[in-house]
């Protein structure tokens, strides 16, 4: 029984496309949904692995050929690239990858990083300011895109559908002009939008502000997840946002062969906050690192915190005394 079933803690499985046949690619994804434990299923999205050299999948289209092989999963990218893609174009790809699941497709962006890759394909990395601003205005962008007056079209007889109906928005450098998105998403309050920003100056107030869910990077340690996940909630309650309206979730990197260290990892992040655990899996190790996540980390993890959330739970059942 998978963490939203059952009330407890949610699981996610993230594989980077890297360094593997795609028929190895498949044979990860194929597992995890014969196993049905995972909540949610991740690419990442580079052009290049991030750690070096080797072969690497485009993340849209991956995902498009994956994402049948897990049908229980939600499944999404942690995270895009905001700068290598236009927002428009992100909203129509992720509007058919809704369609093709069926309602499981989560939108994460970032603000980009991997200069390698940007400088290799003629990409200019902005300044990491700037950069924010416009992953603000995507989101703008996006967001308008997933209206229901983006699925307009013009009424009257023989009105050009360039000057008529759609949306029409200025967010700087963006720009659109009665633009459509036809079909919508299937939801009609849109595809839900995850951020992986990480800096706490600009990017956390920014996920506070915007964002369905926030993705802790893995990047430091538990410590860094508390003070990051405080000021999310802090500025998150400043804009007026209501408890439990951003899904909070972190990336781990366990080893099967190490499974106390691995479990004490991810309970020590539960316990601290964490609602939505994603392990990383190099998918190289195939369908039997797969399975070695889900019976060393998964199961134990999912029993962990049942019994933690019963703890929390008795308190208030005491105070209430007997009926």
């Amino acid at each position: 029984m998978n963490g939203a079933a059952s009330g407890g803690v949610k699981v996610g499985l993230k594989t980077a496309p890297i360094r593997v046949a795609w028929s190895e690619l498949e044979s990860v994804w194929r597992r995890a949904g014969e196993l049905g434990c995972f909540d949610s299923m991740w690419l990442y999205d580079h052009f290049y692995p991030n750690d070096g050299d080797g072969s690497c999948f485009e993340a849209f289209t991956s995902l498009a050929g994956l994402a049948h092989l897990v049908p229980d999963a939600t499944v999404g990218h942690l995270v895009l690239a905001n700068p290598y893609r236009h927002p428009a174009l992100v909203a129509k790809m992720a509007t058919t990858l809704d369609h093709l699941t069926g309602g499981r497709f989560t939108l994460g962006l970032g603000a980009g990083w991997h200069v390698p890759e940007t400088e290799a394909f003629g990409m200019e990395l902005a300044p990491i300011g700037q950069r924010l601003a416009e992953l603000r205005s995507a989101i703008q962008v996006i967001r308008a895109m997933f209206r229901p007056e983006a699925g307009v079209w013009p009424e009257a007889d023989g009105m050009p559908s360039r000057s008529a109906g759609g949306v029409t928005l200025d967010a700087p450098p963006f720009r659109l002009r009665h633009a459509r998105n036809d079909p919508l998403p299937v939801r009609p309050a849109g595809i839900p939008i995850w951020m992986g920003v990480q800096g706490e100056r600009v990017g956390l107030p920014l996920a506070a502000e915007l964002a369905d869910g926030w993705n802790f990077s893995g990047v430091g340690d538990i410590d860094d997840f508390r003070r990051k996940r405080a000021i999310l909630l802090g500025a998150a309650d400043r804009f007026g946002r209501a408890p439990g309206a951003i899904e909070i979730s972190a990336q781990l990197r366990v080893e099967p062969s190490k499974a106390d260290v691995g479990l004490a990892l991810c309970t020590a992040f539960v316990e601290a906050g964490c609602e939505h655990v994603v392990l990383y899996l190099d998918p190289r190790a195939g369908p039997a690192g797969v399975e070695a996540l889900a019976t060393t980390i998964v199961e134990p993890l999912r029993a962990r915190s049942s019994r933690l959330q019963a703890q929390r739970r008795k308190p208030a059942e005491d105070l209430r005394g007997p009926h």
